[in-house]
């Protein structure tokens, strides 16, 4: 069993906060604070890069996307993408089969 489980909260059409609740104490665990986030679950490479360059492109300098990702492939694609554009990957961590990622736009 994982220990930590992601909730969303819908905050209005398209606008949602993720939450994620610790399964043994019931606490909410603070995450780092993102400007945007994208649902990229469901989607096959090279999908979840496509939009991840897409999203970031609407962002300034030095605001932070999350990505929310079910390929497995996105672990090493986002990484990569990062490197190869000067963006700075903050955090990666999996909570089921969901990879979540933070990214800083350069």
């Amino acid at each position: 069993m994982m220990r930590v489980s992601l909730f969303v909260v819908f905050i209005g059409p398209k606008i949602y906060q993720p939450v994620y609740i610790d399964q043994l104490t019931k606490e909410v665990l603070t995450m780092p604070e993102t400007n945007q986030t994208l649902d990229a679950r469901g989607l096959n490479c090279p999908l979840p890069i496509l939009r991840t360059r897409k999203a970031l492109n609407t962002l300034a300098a030095g605001q932070t996307l999350q990505v929310i990702a079910t390929d497995a492939g996105a672990v090493k694609d986002i990484s990569a993408f990062c490197d190869q554009t000067g963006n700075e990957l903050l955090s990666t961590r999996q909570s089921g089969e969901e990879h979540i990622f933070v990214i800083r736009k350069a």
